[in-house]
């Protein structure tokens, strides 16, 4: 018996291989049609909440200059239609248009700005390669003029105080691929209320980035992954019927 054993034990491997390899393919469960179509609507389904976040920056024309403002905001998208968020944005320039010239010395104006926003935007046309929606922003926090020197940079003067500001315009987001794009904003500036005496800070501003849908991603490979089970699951004449008659 036992030279028999030696003589067979490759056969004997083999057989228990194929045996436990036919009992595992019997065992796992066979994902039909009907099963594959529901496990893809329920991750393709629309989400009530997905979080947000974007990086941006901003160009406003101010009394014909260019200045840039930098933020940041993080909030929920609702049922991919309204858009709302927490901000936070900085700015930090000379201003020309207030250049001024005493005893021969020049003097510039820099603006120093700070503050929080509640972020809006109704998404009213969502389509696969391009979304329109209307951004509506609330600004509020400190903001500091300060008259220097040109040269050495010393401060003659300098006001600072409360400001309260909206942003409203028109966004364009197009996406060539699913899961990223390229968004432009165009809209216009009004400050409601600044205590910086007769100081407004108005005008019309732009602004472009890439963004990068994150639950997009997750979903394309949740379907990777779906569609290589389904297939596994299924011959390919059966595979073409279904294709045939969807």
């Amino acid at each position: 018996m036992n030279t028999f054993l030696v003589k067979h034990t490759g056969y004997i491997l083999i057989l228990i291989t194929l045996f436990f390899c036919v009992s595992f393919s019997f065992g796992q469960k066979k994902m039909t049609r009907k099963t594959f179509i529901n496990d893809s609507t329920y991750i393709v389904r629309v989400k009530l909440v997905r979080p947000q976040v974007k990086i941006d920056n901003r160009t406003i024309f101010f009394k014909g200059q260019r200045v840039s403002l930098s933020g940041i905001d993080a909030g929920v998208l609702l049922k991919e239609k309204l858009r709302i968020t927490l901000g936070y944005y900085w700015l930090n320039n000379n201003l020309s248009a207030y250049q001024k010239t005493i005893e021969g010395v020049d003097y510039d104006r820099q603006l120093k700005m700070n503050y929080g926003s509640i972020n809006t935007e109704f998404i009213y046309k969502n389509t696969r390669y391009f979304s329109l929606g209307m951004p509506l922003d609330f600004g509020f926090g400190n903001n500091e003029l300060r008259y220097k020197n040109s040269i050495t940079g010393e401060v003659q003067s300098k006001e600072s105080g409360f400001v309260f500001l909206t942003d409203f315009g028109l966004s364009l987001a197009f996406k060539p691929i699913r899961w990223i794009g390229i968004k432009g904003i165009v809209g216009y500036r009004k400050t409601i209320f600044n205590q910086v005496k007769d100081f407004h800070f108005d005008g019309p501003f732009t602004s472009i980035g890439i963004y990068i849908d994150v639950r997009e991603i997750i979903k394309d490979v949740k379907m990777f992954k779906l569609k290589k089970r389904y297939r596994k699951n299924t011959n390919q004449l059966g595979t073409a019927v279904d294709l045939i008659t969807d």
